[in-house]
């Protein structure tokens, strides 16, 4: 194990640190939007889960966008940016009272984040290229610990003051931009990066280089996958959305439901060596790796449908978690093997739509099974997404496809 660490390069080691301090600060805000707006602009869920549908709307663009010119402009300058303007988006979101304008906020928000966080994972590959699934992996790891350690502070902020969640998070941006900005120069682009190539002996080649030609294959299996990571993303939200105006309605209070998204960030990180032991024996290749993800989310699903007290909730999200360690990092970590030289950003920046597409459409759809429904509906509903999930990827896993050798 210390061997194993021991090959993460530092440049690694530090953008996963400064991780942990942006997740932090990341865990004030996320968790609470939907009751942000039921509780201080006193709206209906139904008009919480539009809002959400916007911002990741917004994000899902964001994707496209942010791969686009992590590939064809600057990297370094892209994440830079991307920081400054959440910074200033926070801070009027917690000094605004008017919900029109919350709106318009909120989804800026989805759109610079869209552009940063597949970029991120962009830059863990260029960075360490034969890094492979470790690569992306350390970084989700580092976002979840700081998850862990600020869902339980963040909901005792927010039962406070949401604006001082608000501020937190835009603390935290400020702290992640300098570290960044001290720690990765555009020399690591230049050294480490794909444009790190032999100078072409012709313009043909010279264009053939700067658009790579991807199989149609592997635009199928790639497909197939952020169809799949949409449907399991779609149950995951309902954890954050749905959730805690059901476990009020069971007469649990919030403070507990912050609880369960310590859990959350607890399992990611104090799993990580059951995680290396269980891809080592069972699942050695990540498309098999994303495949046993997708069944813990349908098990996770039946765990739920009929529970009515909070230790029923916390095996659901511990057996959830287990999921989601395996297919969110694994869905990218793919996405980084498919990329030929020079696209890492756009191909990570299609992975990504799932999550967006996921999150935009997953607060209507749960809202509207459980207003209509019923808890046992809205998780049933969650269950079938999540086995039509494990089709998808089935079939993305049978795809013939042109791969990278990238280590796992």
């Amino acid at each position: 194990m210390r061997s194993t660490l021991r090959a993460y390069p530092r440049i690694l080691w530090i953008l996963a640190f400064a991780g942990v301090i942006l997740a932090y600060g990341e865990s004030f805000f996320w968790p609470l939007t939907m009751t942000y707006i039921t509780t201080a602009f006193e709206q209906s869920m139904t008009v919480a889960a539009t809002v959400l549908i916007l911002q990741y709307a917004a994000s899902l663009v964001g994707n496209m966008v942010g791969g686009w010119l992590f590939d064809r402009w600057s990297g370094r300058r892209l994440v830079q940016l991307s920081c400054l303007a959440m910074i200033s988006l926070l801070i009027a979101m917690g000094a605004t009272t008017s919900f029109p304008l919350y709106i318009a906020l909120l989804t800026a928000i989805g759109l610079i984040q869209g552009m940063l966080y597949p970029s991120l994972r962009a830059l863990a590959t260029v960075l360490w290229p034969e890094g492979g699934r470790r690569a992306i992996n350390a970084l989700y790891v580092a976002n979840n610990l700081g998850v862990a350690l600020g869902a339980a502070s963040g909901g005792l902020v927010a039962s406070l003051s949401f604006e001082a969640a608000f501020y937190s998070d835009a603390a935290a941006y400020v702290i992640y931009l300098l570290i960044f900005s001290l720690a990765v120069t555009e020399a690591h682009f230049r050294q480490k990066g794909p444009r790190a190539t032999p100078a072409p002996d012709t313009a043909t080649s010279s264009a053939q280089l700067a658009h790579p030609t991807v199989p149609r294959s592997t635009w199928t299996s790639l497909g197939l996958l952020s169809v799949g990571l949409t449907l399991l993303v779609v149950t995951y939200m309902q954890w954050q959305t749905t959730m805690p105006g059901h476990l009020k309605t069971l007469g649990i209070p919030l403070d507990q439901y912050t609880i369960l998204w310590t859990v959350n960030g607890l399992v990611i990180v104090l799993g990580q060596p059951l995680l290396a032991w269980f891809i080592h024996r069972y699942a050695r290749t990540l498309r098999a790796q994303v495949l046993a993800g997708s069944l813990l989310f349908v098990a996770a699903g039946l765990l739920t449908v009929q529970a009515t007290s909070f230790p029923w909730f916390v095996l659901g999200m511990i057996v959830i978690t287990l999921g989601e360690m395996l297919v969110w990092p694994g869905v990218p970590a793919i996405a980084a093997e498919l990329a030929p030289a020079g696209r890492e950003g756009f191909f990570q920046g299609i992975a990504a739509t799932g999550q967006s597409a996921g999150r935009m459409i997953g607060p209507l759809i749960g809202s509207t099974l459980y207003e209509w429904g019923s808890a046992g509906t809205l998780f049933g509903g969650m269950t079938a997404l999540s086995l039509l999930a494990l089709l998808a990827l089935t079939a993305a896993a049978r795809t013939p496809r042109q791969t990278k050798n990238i280590a796992c």
